[in-house]
């Protein structure tokens, strides 16, 4: 936070730490949390600085703390809305105002920048009003204005509102309730007839996707929401035991502040456990630890029967197996199990810049498979601190990779280190006035081409693991076109990102159907000896950098996505977000059409597209691409084909169907 905003950004933080504290599970965070702590108290104690104690309020009764906790809430809540409704809003309503002035101003005296006569075109050809338009075209002074304050706000009060919530209902020993509540839902579902699809009472618009989740209109909505605590961190067993709605960025910090962290930690804070084992998830460290399921130890799963069963690799494997990327079309989640590993203060990053496609695709394949043997090795629990080699044949703990054009790019190896090492800088990435990340490699690309030599950086880890969430990976070039300039990171950057659900909550229908045409958001994972056909095609369908590249390791099996072979196999996740080349020339552009000759490559190559983006796949195409074979057996076998939604109906939205449909005709789509 700027020092200037400090006063009143003391109120979300207060809101932040309520909510990690009252997440820790009391008597179960392990012997590394008391250790860690005692460790703080001596310090302060030795630096005879006064150590900040919590009120009270776990004492009162329950008569006395409820009503306490909700006075402290509205209090914080009041001082939020005066914040932001005296100091944040006059100020960068008048920012955005004169920026919108300069900008007219600037147009009338020297024309129209290239970036905006080509708005203009592609606006001419779509059906978007008058008024649209005008905020399409002059988007940077009125999202500054108004919608980036109004997001921020937004945020910050489902923080202290997530935080309020966890104080006064927080309480990991009323976990089986807390199912039982759930189990009378199935029931009353029964009692109605049944005939309703089942799905969760989360409003599509909180979803971190572009989609809307109309599929939801007319089913039985499941309230799954209060199901937000950390029940147990058992660091002798090396698990953490959690409920579906724990966010990432919940367990995260309560994970690092005891010494220890997830395998592979997905990059958006809000970003639930629920979504990432029905779903999947992916990064940087995930060509040695595989995808999110990988590490998952146990499942706790409640069936369309209402009966609420556990599953592991030893225990109902099929269901374990089936139950990752179903988008909860089996049951409903009720905690899971994950293995969790020690962590340090910093990564150390390595930046190797590369000229020419074939060096960068030659060296980033020859990091990413390195991790195979540990992969194969270690199972759900991957240690690579036993027969890492420290040679050439080290296996480095994060591998990823970032496209700026044909002939650019870098590959950024890193690894945990106690302290930061005198052959780089300490890099504070967090901090609100930094550059994008993705930018501020690509500088670092250029600084050590010119060097001719790698360059080595430091990052705090939690500065690491979110590089990308203040731009989105690089959406918010588009979002906020000035977004990255100086002026606007020292002044307003600590605004970013705007939250995903506000975006889709207040874009209308109608330029919501010009931005789908003229927008790419897609991950693509391929196998790794493809990677060069893969490059082609995404050059020839979508012709836009930067491009993410990211490795994984991928596990023969049954379920919806495994290997093709009986051995783990190394696969790549291309992403695409952004704006296609044709779209920023001006040009028409076929976005349904160019995707399904990208999801046509992917299935061919024996890939698989990541579910959260859209999808343009018929029925058929789709049962091509994913591996329906255990999973219908276990619908049918478990009722869940009388219950849930068939996960095509879910990946697959009306719009998106019926687009199909006026493409293709009604029988290509049944």
């Amino acid at each position: 936070w700027p020092p200037w905003l400090k006063r009143g950004a003391r109120l979300a933080e207060e809101g932040k730490v309520l909510y990690v504290a009252s997440s820790v599970p009391p008597k179960r965070a392990g012997q590394a949390m008391a250790a860690k702590k005692k460790e703080k108290t001596e310090e302060a104690k030795g630096s005879n600085q006064p150590t900040v104690q919590a009120p009270p309020l776990s004492s009162l009764p329950p008569s006395l703390r409820r009503p306490a906790l909700q006075a402290i809430f509205y209090a914080k809540l009041w001082g939020l809305v005066c914040f932001f409704l005296f100091v944040v809003l006059p100020i960068s309503s008048s920012v955005g105002m004169l920026y919108g002035v300069i900008s007219l101003l600037r147009t009338k005296l020297l024309g129209k920048d290239p970036g905006r006569y080509i708005d203009e075109l592609n606006l001419s050809k779509s059906d978007v009003s008058p008024l649209q338009q005008l905020l399409v075209l002059n988007r940077s002074p009125m999202v500054l204005a108004f919608v980036l304050p109004i997001s921020r706000f937004y945020q910050m009060y489902g923080h202290m509102r997530t935080a309020h919530i966890q104080a006064m209902e927080s309480a990991p020993s009323l976990h089986a309730q807390r199912v039982e509540h759930v189990q009378r839902q199935f029931k009353q579902w029964k009692d109605e007839g049944g005939d309703r699809r089942i799905v969760t009472a989360r409003p599509g618009w909180q979803r971190v996707s572009n989609k809307q989740s109309a599929y939801k209109q007319g089913c039985f909505k499941m309230q799954v929401d209060r199901m937000i605590d950390i029940l147990d961190i058992d660091t002798q067993a090396r698990f953490v035991h959690v409920e579906p709605m724990v966010t990432m960025g919940q367990l995260v910090p309560v994970l690092m502040k005891a010494g220890w962290t997830l395998p592979v930690v997905p990059e958006l804070e809000e970003l639930t456990v629920g979504g990432m084992v029905a779903g999947t998830g992916v990064e940087s460290s995930s060509h040695h630890s595989g995808l999110f399921q990988e590490f998952c130890i146990e499942l706790e799963i409640a069936l369309a029967s209402g009966q609420v069963v556990t599953c592991s690799r030893k225990e109902r494997a099929d269901l374990f197996e089936g139950f990752f990327w179903s988008y909860g079309t089996l049951g409903m989640l009720m905690s899971a199990k994950l293995r969790i590993i020690t962590c340090q203060p910093y990564v150390r990053l390595v930046y190797h810049p590369f000229s020419t496609e074939k060096s960068f695709v030659d060296f980033f394949r020859a990091e990413a498979t390195k991790g195979l043997k540990f992969a194969e090795r270690d199972g759900d629990d991957v240690n690579l601190d036993e027969g890492n080699d420290s040679n050439g044949g080290h296996c480095h703990r994060f591998v990823e990779g970032l496209i700026y054009s044909k002939e650019k790019g870098v590959v950024m190896l890193g690894d945990f280190a106690d302290k930061p090492g005198s052959d780089g800088a300490v890099y504070e990435h967090a901090k609100w006035y930094k550059p994008y990340f993705y930018r501020h490699a690509q500088d670092n690309m250029e600084r050590a081409a010119q060097q001719g030599a790698p360059l080595v950086e430091y990052l705090p880890i939690r500065d690491y693991y979110y590089r990308h969430s203040r731009s989105v990976f690089w959406e918010m070039e588009n979002i906020v076109p000035l977004g990255d300039s100086a002026i606007f990171r020292w002044c307003f950057g600590w605004m970013l990102p705007p939250s995903v659900g506000f975006l889709k909550l207040t874009t209308p229908a109608q330029l919501q159907k010009f931005y789908d045409s003229k927008h790419v958001i897609q991950d693509m994972l391929v196998p790794v000896g493809t990677i060069e056909k893969s490059l082609e095609v995404f050059r020839s369908e979508f012709d836009m950098y930067p491009l993410w590249v990211c490795p994984m390791c991928v596990r023969p099996g049954r379920g919806l996505v495994h290997a093709t072979g009986d051995k783990v196999e190394m696969f790549v996740d291309l992403g695409a977000y952004g704006v296609p080349g044709a779209v920023r020339r001006a040009e028409d552009y076929d976005v349904v059409g160019r995707l399904r000759k990208v999801e046509e490559y992917v299935t061919s190559a024996h890939g698989f597209e990541m579910l959260y983006a859209d999808s343009f796949m018929t029925r058929a195409e789709f049962g091509k691409m994913f591996d329906r074979k255990l999973y219908d057996e276990l619908r049918q076998r478990l009722g869940a084909d009388k219950a849930f939604p068939d996960i095509y109906d879910k990946i697959v939205e009306p719009r998106r169907l019926q687009q199909l449909r006026e493409r293709l005709g009604e029988e290509a789509c049944k």
